[in-house]
């Protein structure tokens, strides 16, 4: 609609179970205009999975990293990280409209391999279109994060993961 919008976490920690938001900005980005309008939860993910208080599985609550795109037929996706357990994973979401709006449905499965999440998508300077995700590794009781590119191909009217790409 040419008008500027954040979509961003609203975290778990707030709220109990993380959503995925988006607010309209003032057209000079100085600030925000309009109330903040509910894309998704963490829990309409049918992929993402946690052990409740009380024994049993059932969805995650954790929001994270949202990254818009579209395919070459114009379909508007969302990646965006969440956690099967205590493995970070990457998912894709839809929206149904082509909008912020939504609804927005969710892949039945995870895009990536186990333990990366938190991707975005990027050309090289050669036009290659790649996204970038990060795992995370205990290194002598430190948690750090390990980047990792991989080739990626949305022309049709989805998100296929490729292989790694080592520059």
């Amino acid at each position: 609609d040419g008008k500027p919008y954040l979509v961003y976490c609203y975290e778990w920690l707030q709220n109990g179970n993380g959503t995925i938001e988006y607010i309209q900005l003032k057209p000079d980005l100085s600030g925000t205009a309009g109330e903040s309008r509910l894309m998704f939860k963490a829990k309409d993910a049918p992929w993402n999975r946690q052990k409740n208080d009380d024994g049993t599985i059932g969805p995650h609550k954790v929001t994270d990293g949202p990254f818009l795109f579209k395919t070459g037929t114009g379909r508007l996706g969302m990646i965006w990280t969440s956690w099967i357990h205590d493995v970070y994973t990457q998912g894709v979401a839809w929206s149904v409209s082509g909008t912020l709006k939504g609804p927005w449905i969710h892949e039945s499965q995870p895009i990536s391999a186990p333990n990366f999440g938190h991707g975005m998508l990027f050309r090289t300077l050669q036009g290659k279109l790649l996204m970038a995700l990060h795992s995370h590794k205990n290194l002598n009781g430190r948690y750090i994060r390990v980047p990792k590119l991989f080739e990626v191909d949305i022309s049709g009217d989805k998100l296929d993961m490729g292989k790694a790409y080592i520059p």
